[in-house]
């Protein structure tokens, strides 16, 4: 899908690719395009097909790469479809009067900017292409952060769960987010190297007078890399104390199972004790022998019992 905004000193509307005129600021939004539709950007701006195919190559490592009549920069967004959370990459062409943004999936960060009220958007515009692509960026860590903040709740909840009643799916839970937590962190730092050379002035298409916009996303980027470290701690931490949950429940159970052993030892002791056919065993000839076995048998359970319910092992 094409879809093209065209400003001019105070007018804001949208226009064909073919209709475009290039004395004027322009944004080209491309999302899931076509072979036909890179065709036609490939044919506008002159890229090379190997820079086109890594425009829209959602595994692309992050990077800035500079081009004849552009900079194109190439990001992370996070993703969040299902509860399944991942990160995707994007691209974005700058020059003075043309940004073109091209991504496999949708970016959250790029309909914000896109879906803006008209003055809204139109005050962006003004600014120019440099500025509308410090907001995306700016607006797709704000994504890192909701989704942060999402995954935050859910370990609030393990940890609910881990320390009141754990449960081996919790396990799967666990690793899912601490699998979701490195995707992050990787897709964050190489994001981080993006903005390290934006901010040291290593990108031909983006002013000098920008860059400081730039340093707040590199901040929040940074915030992130922590938040996602911390994250990653705390689920490190809810892991061992649900192995260690599970290492003293299997104590717990062992103790109660040799707790009920010792309660049929000590019959099973006496019983074979007096089924041993020696001839001279005082018991055997006396009438009360039998309710005697019975009381030591009882006895001994009784003792065991209670020790055992003293010392908390039933």
């Amino acid at each position: 899908m094409l879809r093209v905004s065209q400003f001019d000193t105070n007018n804001l509307e949208e226009v064909t690719v073919e209709s475009m005129d290039f004395n004027k600021l322009k944004w080209l939004d491309c999302e899931n395009p076509s072979k036909e539709e890179l065709q036609k950007i490939k044919n506008l701006i002159n890229i090379p097909s190997v820079e086109l195919e890594r425009c829209v190559d959602e595994d692309e490592r992050p990077s800035i790469t500079e081009l004849e009549n552009f900079s194109m920069l190439i990001f992370k967004s996070p993703l969040m479809e299902n509860e399944e959370i991942s990160a995707s990459s994007f691209s974005i062409l700058i020059s003075e009067n043309l940004l073109i943004t091209i991504r496999k999936r949708a970016v959250n960060g790029v309909e914000k900017i896109w879906d803006l009220e008209y003055e809204n958007k139109k005050k962006f515009f003004k600014k120019g292409s440099t500025y509308l692509t410090y907001q995306i960026l700016e607006k797709v860590m704000d994504d890192y952060f909701s989704i942060l903040d999402h995954v935050e709740k859910d370990i609030d909840k393990l940890e609910n769960i881990v320390f009141h009643n754990p449960e081996k799916k919790i396990v799967k839970k666990i690793f899912s987010l601490k699998k979701t937590l490195i995707f992050f962190h990787k897709a964050l730092s190489a994001n981080r190297e993006v903005l390290f050379n934006i901010e040291n002035e290593l990108t031909e298409k983006i002013p000098t007078s920008q860059i400081k916009n730039f340093r707040y996303v590199y901040q929040d980027t940074t915030q992130l890399i922590d938040m996602v470290a911390t994250y990653r701690d705390i689920l490190t931490g809810a892991l061992d104390i649900y192995l260690s949950s599970m290492s003293h429940n299997l104590n717990k159970i062992m103790k109660k199972m040799a707790a009920f052993g010792s309660l049929v030892l000590v019959p099973t002791f006496i019983t074979g004790l007096y089924g041993m056919n020696f001839k001279f065993m005082p018991e055997i000839g006396w009438e009360k022998g039998y309710l005697f076995a019975w009381l030591l048998i009882i006895s001994s359970i009784l003792f065991l019992y209670n020790y055992f319910r003293k010392n908390e092992w039933f």
